[in-house]
């Protein structure tokens, strides 16, 4: 298979490694924004499962579908309480004292070796090799958590995810969190390839060209195709699984991620207008290094006949580029910057808190403050207003479901 050969080729180019920092797949853009942001999407709904966990006295089974190197597991241990005291030591949601056991499941040999090499010293944790629309479902205990991250299932047709979620919603118990992270449809990084054809145009070309292949190595690359969808398409599967299951399939959230910082933005393969601006919040993420904020201002392009799509991305831009400017005036200070016509409470927080950060920046006497402090929060206000703005539409690089049991 061709996504196999691509994902093993990804694995040995030494580039889809552990570390984080600037480049690859590991990039400070991947841990404390992507990673952070589908927690953030998933905690309201986990929080409500672990506490009735807890009441009954039970522990959490997780199953991780299409679990590569085990990305699910680090990202699910890290997602924080909603609100833990700021004297506690331990803010996790899910400790070893819930966790009853984490199953990943997965068809690569070398990604599973990677994972097992990583995570496989804890008798709670396994990884599995086992085609994920074969596996049996229905054959062991329900798992409390599916949990399928990061375009797992945009390597699935339509048919086949119906299948899969309407058996995991079948044989699922009342609560079950299904979690699924499709390619968005609508995402500005493969404008180019929108369309109103949504029967048709339902698959693109994909290469992982983001871990920092040059331009004139990509003709080598392995290429396979990954299925995009926007809201539209999410409603049709659900309903298509929630037949196969009986009626016990609900959808609860639905949210765009990456909208600006996707994975190809920097690549600008798949659209040329595409400015590197997941370079540029990486090192705003990145200890010891100032940015250039006038290089964080986002110049979007519309395409002609999307007014829904364009309207989210000229105000998730406008919003943007005030935040950054306001920062600017603040570390400056400059004169504000004009407001938007309309202020979402994003905004509105995202201001305050910089306001704050940078006066409390200014008392701070050693080491630098602006690239060490006032940077990284002005990375998480950014991808909180992509959060206060977004519309579940497939306008992200990435589109977040939670589904639950619910009969």
């Amino acid at each position: 298979m061709a996504e196999i050969a691509a994902y093993t080729q990804a694995a040995e180019s030494g580039r889809y490694e552990k570390p984080a920092g600037l480049l690859g797949k590991y990039d400070n853009v991947r841990r404390f924004w992507e990673d952070v942001q589908i927690g953030l999407y998933l905690r309201p709904y986990l929080e409500r499962l672990v506490a009735a966990k807890r009441e009954r006295g039970e522990r959490l089974r997780v199953m991780d579908i299409g679990c590569g190197g085990g990305d699910g597991l680090e990202l699910l241990m890290a997602v924080d309480r909603s609100r833990p005291g700021a004297g506690e030591h331990d803010t996790k949601l899910i400790g070893p004292d819930i966790l009853g056991s984490y199953t990943g499941i997965d068809i690569n040999d070398v990604l599973l070796e990677q994972a097992r090499g990583i995570y496989g010293g804890s008798g709670d944790v396994s990884f599995v090799r086992a085609d994920l629309n074969e596996y049996d479902y229905r054959g062991e205990e329900p798992s409390d958590l599916y949990f399928a991250s990061y375009g797992t299932l945009s390597h699935n047709s339509d048919e086949q995810t119906v299948r899969l979620l309407g058996a995991i919603g079948g044989h699922g118990r009342k609560g079950t969190l299904i979690v699924v992270d499709w390619l968005g449809r609508y995402s500005y990084e493969w404008q180019s390839l929108w369309t109103h054809d949504l029967k048709s145009n339902q698959w693109m070309d994909y290469a992982i060209s983001y871990i920092g292949v040059p331009e004139e190595e990509r003709k080598d690359l392995t290429y396979f195709p990954l299925r995009f969808v926007g809201r539209r398409e999410v409603q049709s599967i659900l309903r298509g699984a929630d037949e196969r299951a009986g009626g016990r399939l609900a959808l609860r959230a639905l949210g765009d991620r990456s909208s600006f910082v996707g994975r190809h933005m920097d690549t600008a393969q798949y659209n040329r207008h595409c400015q590197p601006w997941r370079g540029r919040v990486n090192s705003l993420l990145e200890m010891g290094i100032r940015t250039d904020l006038k290089e964080l201002q986002v110049r979007y392009v519309p395409r002609e006949g999307y007014p829904q799509v364009n309207a989210y991305y000229h105000a998730l831009a406008e919003c943007w580029n005030y935040l950054v400017a306001f920062t600017e005036s603040a570390l400056s200070d400059g004169p504000p910057p004009t407001p938007p016509r309309k202020v979402p409470a994003a905004l509105r927080s995202g201001q305050r808190t910089m306001r704050a950060v940078v006066r409390a920046a200014r008392g701070i006497k050693t080491g630098d403050t602006r690239a060490n402090l006032v940077e990284p929060q002005l990375a998480r206000c950014l991808m909180e207003l992509e959060m206060g703005v977004q519309r579940g539409l497939g306008c992200g690089h990435g589109l977040v479901a939670v589904f639950e049991v619910v009969k």
